[in-house]
């Protein structure tokens, strides 16, 4: 009878692999979702009162500037984490001094907005700023489009409001939701909602 040399056995290592495939998995799941699972944060901001009367592209009047040095601030107390990732504003002066505050306050370069950069904005919002929080000061004219874009709310702004600030919470996934609030000084009441003639 001959002794043959036993062959060693492999160990089984089907028990340890299964497990940790099932954690690695897992741990890609989490990354994918943390990274999808975003809240965009869109602050529409119309710019403060302009000198009345004035033509082309008028400035601030000293009312709007008043009101523009509180929207600084004003976000900072407001804004969850009480960050600004990203400023836009329209290429026009009053604009501009509109966003001075928030710009110093948050130490933000403006990022100047042409007229053919607004048609394509909601989709850069989207694409380019998923989980941050960014400001756009613009117009009555041009607010009412993007908010509706952004989340399918129908707002009319009147002549004289210029303290509207709506604040678009667009989580991922989830339904955008929409907030309106108000800054400066003194408040002014917050007109109906009914279609009306709107200036810039």
């Amino acid at each position: 009878m001959t002794d043959e040399p036993r062959r060693p056995q492999r160990p089984n290592l089907a028990p340890l692999i299964v497990p940790l495939l099932l954690v690695l998995v897992a741990g890609l799941g989490v990354v994918w979702l943390s990274s999808w699972a975003r809240t965009t944060v869109v602050v529409l901001v119309r710019h403060a009162e302009p000198v009345a009367g004035a033509v082309g592209d008028p400035e601030l009047s000293p009312a709007g500037e008043r009101r523009a040095a509180l929207l600084g601030r004003f976000l900072a107390d407001t804004l969850p984490g009480r960050e600004v990732d990203h400023l836009y504003a329209a290429d026009t002066r009053r604009a501009q001094q509109t966003a001075a505050s928030v710009a110093n306050h948050f130490r933000l370069p403006i990022n100047l907005l042409a007229a053919s950069d607004w048609p394509g904005l909601v989709t850069r919002m989207r694409r380019d700023h998923r989980g941050e929080t960014v400001v756009l000061v613009g117009y009555a004219s041009t607010m009412p489009g993007l908010l509706n874009q952004l989340s399918a709310s129908a707002i009319a702004l009147e002549p004289d409001d210029f303290g509207s600030i709506f604040v678009v919470v667009i989580p991922s996934p989830g339904q955008p939701r929409t907030v309106r609030l108000r800054y400066g000084d003194p408040p002014l009441p917050i007109a109906a909602e009914t279609a009306s003639e709107k200036n810039d």
